[in-house]
Formats: C-alpha cells, sequence, structure tokens
C-alpha cells in the first residue's frame, strides 16, 4: 500500500508517473500496462515498420522511467499521457533521422 493509500491500479496516470518517480516498478508496470497499447497503435499510424515501433516503445518507457521526476503535469497544464506521447513523438522522429542517416551512408 502506498502513502495515498491506493495501490496503482487505483491512481490515475499522474499519480502512477509519481510513484514511478520515487522508483515505484508496480505504478511503472501499470502505467505500461494502461498505456502501451494505445502509444503503439498511435505509433504504427505514423510509421509501418514494427521494428521502429517496438525500439520507440522501448525507448519511451526508459525515458520514462529515467525521467519521471522531471513530469511537471497539472503545475503546467500538462497531462501524463500527453507527456508519455510527446516523448514516444521525439523518440520516433529520432528514428526517422537515425534511419537516413544510415541510408545515405550506404
Amino acid at each position: 500500500m502506498r502513502s495515498s493509500g491506493k495501490t496503482p491500479a487505483e491512481l490515475d496516470e499522474e499519480g502512477l508517473v509519481k510513484l514511478v518517480a520515487k522508483g515505484d516498478r508496480a505504478a511503472f508496470e501499470e502505467l505500461y500496462r494502461r498505456t502501451a497499447p494505445w502509444l503503439a497503435v498511435r505509433l504504427r499510424r505514423r510509421c509501418a515498420d514494427e521494428q521502429i515501433v517496438a525500439e520507440v516503445m522501448q525507448e519511451t518507457y526508459l525515458a520514462v522511467w529515467r525521467a519521471a521526476s522531471a513530469f511537471a503535469g497539472a503545475a503546467v497544464g500538462g497531462t501524463a499521457v500527453g507527456w508519455l506521447w510527446t516523448i514516444a513523438a521525439r523518440r520516433l522522429v529520432d528514428a526517422f533521422r537515425r534511419r537516413a542517416h544510415q541510408a545515405r551512408r550506404r
């Protein structure tokens, strides 16, 4: 049980990110369980390459784990899922740039 008295399954995404910032693995797993399906769908709408989508998903959740304490949330008018999407979208752009750079080198 957390200090709030709620389990990760009872928290909203912002609450989960706050717990992830404290190193709570159960909160991270719950955040992943809730958000990975829709995030994968959104990425697939922008990229048909499953390998790139998988890499971006992995990089995104690694970034979330490492940078959860940087999430400002409602204090700046943002949401946890918006923050997550921003990370994923930037990672996808990075993947496209890497691919283009590799293609030019060949």
